[in-house]
């Protein structure tokens, strides 16, 4: 065994998906060369776990309940002192395999390790409007870690120093406009639930916070560089901020509803 597989034993890579089948292929070939692989899917309604039975045994479904909880979940599963959380969409480059070779190869030094991630509408790889470097911890030590419970951008709480890497995580995200409204209008639901009992939400809200989502994207982060896609990034991020406020809305007064009639 070469020393580079001899290091990459030590790492499980966990992934969750849905009904990935256009992506996770690429996926699992990017970290084939990991000491396992785990791959936690929620839907069987294509041939996304087919597809990575060609990659691993370790295929597992579970009913959606929560990102948190599936990455949880995920996690638990994995053996190997180091983990590498991926999602379905995204993938190693070169440069940052061989980075997280050399940490396994060094046992650390830090627990946990950030890498910056390139975010692609269509196929372009959105550099500006706050889509990079979008740093994402991602590599940490399994029994110093856990999830953050939260139900949307939930993420991973390490215990210890972390480090960064520079090799890029490339997610394709984005490969068009419907899948992009259809993503946003789940996630602004999870958005508008996980805040429904702070501060209630008036007029102005819904007259000012969109377009200046828009401004902060197009303008101030400079999406308009991006060319045509950072615009129509921009224009749907304001429409997702809207969609969250009006479901949001909508929660907070079903709310005082059942408080009046209590």
């Amino acid at each position: 065994m070469s020393d580079h597989n001899q290091h990459m034993e030590q790492l499980s890579v966990i992934v969750i998906a849905g009904s990935e089948e256009q992506n996770i292929g690429d996926c699992l070939a990017s970290v084939r060369d990991a000491g396992e692989i785990i791959v936690l899917c929620s839907s069987k309604e294509d041939r996304t776990m087919d597809i990575a039975r060609e990659f691993t045994e370790n295929v597992h479904f579970r009913e959606f309940s929560g990102f948190a909880d599936q990455k949880q979940a995920s996690l638990d599963l994995a053996t190997r002192p180091w983990v590498l959380s991926l999602d379905a969409d995204e993938r190693l480059t070169d440069e940052l395999r061989t980075e997280i070779a050399a940490v396994l190869e060094a046992d650390g030094p830090a627990d946990g390790y950030t890498m910056p991630r390139k975010n692609h509408f269509r196929d372009k790889w959105l550099r500006h409007g706050g889509w990079y470097p979008d740093r994402q911890l991602r590599l940490f030590r399994r029994e110093n870690t856990r999830v953050t419970d939260r139900l949307v951008h939930e993420g991973f709480e390490v215990r210890g120093n972390r480090g960064e890497l520079h090799g890029a995580l490339l997610h394709y995200t984005l490969p068009h406009v419907r899948h992009l409204l259809v993503k946003n209008l789940d996630y602004s639901l999870l958005e508008a639930q996980e805040k429904q009992h702070r501060k209630n939400i008036g007029a102005l809200d819904f007259i000012l916070r969109p377009p200046l989502e828009f401004f902060k994207k197009y303008i101030l982060q400079r999406g308009f560089l991006d060319g045509w896609e950072g615009y129509i990034v921009a224009a749907i991020h304001a429409l997702n901020k809207h969609q969250m406020l009006m479901q949001l809305s909508e929660m907070q007064r079903e709310e005082r509803r059942s408080g009046d009639g209590a």
